[in-house]
């Protein structure tokens, strides 16, 4: 089972530090005969686990980082993401397959590897030319083709872009079983610490780089990080495989058949045939539960990273403890029965994050985070023992391994599409993670009643599972968010909605009450501030004709701007949003339909960037807090730079921008326009961001054009939360609220580090408040915090099982070398 990001899926494979004292032919080296050759391979093997995990860890840091980069090309939609995923999942895919054809055949399996993680980071180091290459054509596909081609044309250039290294990766680990399982015994325990180990080294990558590395060195220089992991356990293969027996120069004469024997692969018998279709399944549920659960816990969190890069680290934490607990065993007899009743239970338990989550919310994320880990440590204790129940010998295990991984991973694909596009738009998180347990429970049940004894109790185990799950349908608990229920509190009417982007609540009502709520946070009220981000721009420059909105919110700006003249663009990244501007406004159908209106279902960074057109002004309300995951794209220098070139000549940009990071906003800012005025907000919500290329003027005769017609009094004075006012008072009130202009903003925000795509230093925060933490720090921020320290601490019990497990190998070995001694003595 691997995981991706919002979905995130370990990519590779380590190699083995387990190996025999002698050798069989089929590994292609010889058996060494007497001297100190077996004490000798035991030392270098002993360095091979560091291989593993520097592998595994980038492998995980690469998939966060090249997400991140293709997001900025293709736009944070979920299609782009899944596209992304998916290109990244199919390239594993079919490198297994590669890899286990090509793995029978190999002579010197450990110098292959090496050569595969050397290649992978040489790879890596040319990736951003490649994304360049793939922004550029996809550019003049956007603005030359239709929608449905767009989508095809995406797909195609990410699975180019990323198909060369993500093959790679997915061969190293059919290729490393070669080297790792010499005799039939071996296999199982030997995968499952290849595998357990490797995945170890993952959870190191999503956490250290997660929680430190790009707050402290940015994406590129996270790259730089995995890149010399990959050297490093690239060049120790090698030197580690040269320091290995050669190969044989000939083989008796009763053995030249032998290898022809050991390629040919026999067709798949039943058995064989029904795991590759559990391990489908698995794969399936895997990830499906991991973008459901990830959705769960983002409720009233404000989307933070934090909440993805938990449960990532959790998940992986859980197959990497399975695994090694497999490997751990001194009895292997996998069962179909057993492999069944696992996964009977892993979907009973499966249920437990989403109630915990639905009950407490944001408040239960570190224990609904750790609730992930029994799940997955099941999922991981599974794979192993599949592997084990489908490889016959071990001259089958290189093709074994490929083929089921190669499938896993294909279900991990269609796991993430089907949740993300079918399940959550049509049936809601909740229903989709009770459906997807119940998939896995009927799976496991079916299995544990096939190849189960009558008097064995393991049937009766999985139907209780089954049973618990169907009991939970009824719950509400499990039926309604934590949102839906504190929403209901209100009294007031409410809708819920869910889309592949967020779920979406809406709480109607007195007009000061009604709220637009995406994934449990706030975005928007009905407020003056929304209203003026029209006004205030169109003030300054009372010739503007066009205007581009990016975030729709309520429609309030949007709104403003038609009533203002202006052809407006709005672009939103939420299909439901538009949808629903009738809950805010009574003539919400007369803007929409209105001949000086489009919206356009899209990211606005990705809209900016690819669009040819130009705007008088564009506005940006960016969706609070300034922490959101995706949030950051809208306020760092490149997307300034984009926005500029979108801007006709002599337009404003207006950027309305929520307190918090202030001067780091705001010299990011001021960074790329020449002319720059602040203006805070009447009310305490943020501050409005104005720049230009030319001089930025808000006269009092300007305020008093275009704040002055019937229409505008009517639209300033429906805001609830602002009295009518005036229109004479208005310039007054602008004039008060205008905050820096210009060179006062360089004296306040003096020199300091900007906000960039490669440094996305609003979005990670962790590191910076360990230090800090008190009672003025935000409440999401606490929680994230200790989620991290809850994800740290049972990682750090991983390390800690792993060393006191590898102590009892070593203390025999240590009390009969003692009694060698002593006996020689005597």
């Amino acid at each position: 089972m691997r995981w991706t990001r919002e979905g995130g899926r370990l990519a590779e494979a380590g190699a083995n530090s387990w190996q025999t004292e002698t050798t069989s032919p089929a590994t292609g080296y010889e058996t060494p005969q007497g001297g100190d050759q077996p004490a000798r391979r035991r030392r270098l093997d002993a360095l091979v686990p560091v291989l593993f995990l520097a592998s595994g860890a980038a492998g995980l840091i690469y998939q966060v980082v090249w997400t991140q980069d293709l997001v900025l090309v293709f736009g944070d939609t979920t299609q782009a993401v899944v596209t992304t995923v998916t290109a990244f999942l199919a390239g594993l895919g079919i490198g297994a397959l590669i890899g286990s054809a090509v793995g029978a055949r190999l002579r010197r399996a450990l110098a292959v590897y090496g050569l595969l993680e050397i290649a992978v980071g040489c790879l890596a180091l040319l990736m951003p030319l490649a994304f360049d290459v793939v922004a550029t054509l996809f550019r003049s596909a956007y603005l030359t083709l239709p929608p449905l081609e767009v989508a095809l044309i995406r797909f195609a250039l990410a699975f180019v872009a990323l198909t060369p290294v993500t093959l790679l990766m997915g061969m190293s680990l059919p290729v490393l079983t070669k080297h790792l399982v010499r005799t039939d015994p071996d296999v199982g325990q030997r995968i499952a610490r290849l595998y357990g180990l490797n995945t170890l080294g993952a959870v190191l990558g999503s956490v250290i780089s997660g929680y430190a590395l790009i707050e402290l060195l940015g994406l590129l220089g996270t790259t730089y990080v995995a890149v010399t992991l990959n050297l490093c356990a690239g060049c120790g293969a090698v030197l580690i495989s040269r320091t290995l027996p050669r190969a044989a120069g000939s083989r008796p004469a009763g053995q030249q058949s032998a290898p022809a024997v050991k390629e040919r692969r026999p067709p798949l018998r039943p058995r064989q045939r029904l795991l590759l279709g559990v391990t489908l399944v698995s794969g399936f549920v895997s990830l499906a539960l991991e973008v459901l659960w990830t959705r769960v816990m983002l409720q009233d969190t404000g989307s933070s990273i934090y909440v993805f890069v938990t449960v990532v680290a959790v998940f992986l934490i859980g197959i990497a403890s399975g695994s090694l607990v497999y490997e751990w065993q001194k009895d292997h007899r996998p069962q179909l029965g057993t492999l069944g009743t696992l996964y009977a239970v892993a979907g009973a338990l499966a249920m437990a994050p989403l109630v915990i989550s639905n009950l407490n919310g944001p408040a239960g994320l570190p224990f609904a985070a750790l609730a992930i880990f029994p799940v997955t440590a099941i999922l991981g204790y599974a794979f192993p023992m599949t592997v084990r129940l489908f490889v016959d010998s071990a001259e089958q295990a290189s093709r074994g391994v490929g083929l089921v991984y190669a499938v896993n991973t294909a279900g991990c694909v269609a796991g993430t599409v089907t949740a993300g596009f079918l399940l959550i738009p049509t049936i809601g998180t909740n229903a989709a993670i009770i459906a997807v347990c119940l998939l896995q429970a009927a799976i496991g049940t079916a299995l544990a009643t096939k190849f189960s004894g009558r008097r064995a109790k393991r049937p009766y185990i999985a139907l209780a599972m089954m049973a618990v799950m169907l009991v939970m349908l009824f719950l509400p608990a499990a039926r309604l968010t934590y949102v839906q229920r504190s929403v209901a509190a209100t009294h007031a009417p409410t809708a819920h909605f869910e889309d592949p982007v967020a779920s979406v609540d809406v709480v109607g009502g007195k007009p000061a009450a009604r709220d637009l709520l995406l994934n449990g946070e706030g975005i928007t009220k009905l407020t003056i501030d929304t209203k003026l981000l029209a006004y205030i721009p169109k003030a300054a420059r009372p010739n503007a004709t066009t205007m581009l909105n990016i975030c729709f919110g309520m429609g309030s700006t949007f709104r403003s701007s038609i009533i203002l003249g202006m052809h407006t663009t709005a672009v939103e990244l939420d299909p439901t949003v538009p949808t629903v501007m009738g809950w805010f406004y009574a003539d919400a159908q007369r803007y929409l339909h209105s001949k000086l209106a489009q919206v356009i279902i899209s990211d606005g960074r990705n809209y900016v960037r690819l669009s040819d057109k130009r705007y008088d002004l564009i506005t940006i309300d960016a969706p609070p807090p300034i922490w959101s995951a995706g949030a950051v794209v809208l306020m760092t220098q490149e997307f300034y730079q984009e926005a500029r070139q979108r801007l006709a000549p002599g337009g404003v940009l207006t950027s309305f921008l929520g307190y918090g990071d202030t001067k780091l906003l705001l010299r990011t800012f001021r960074s790329e326009f020449r002319y720059v005025t602040v203006i805070y907000g009447p009310r305490p919500y943020g501050m409005y961001l104005m720049g230009s290329q030319s001089p930025i003027n808000i006269t009092t005769a300007n305020i008093l054009k275009i704040f002055g017609t019937k229409q505008a009094r009517a639209d300033l004075g429906g805001a609830p939360d602002w009295k009518p006012t005036p229109t004479a008072d208005w310039p007054s009130i602008i004039h008060k609220l205008t905050w820096l202009v210009n060179d006062q903003v360089n004296r306040y925000v003096g020199a300091g580090p900007l906000l960039t795509d490669d440094h996305p230093l609003s979005e990670y925060f962790f590191l910076s408040d360990l230090g800090t933490i008190g009672s003025k720090t935000p409440k999401f921020e606490r929680i994230a915090l200790q989620a991290g320290i809850a994800v740290i601490g049972l990682l750090l019990l991983l390390i800690i099982a792993i060393m006191a497990e590898a102590a009892s190998r070593r203390l025999p070995r240590f009390r009969l070398r003692l009694r060698g001694e002593a006996a020689g003595n005597l």
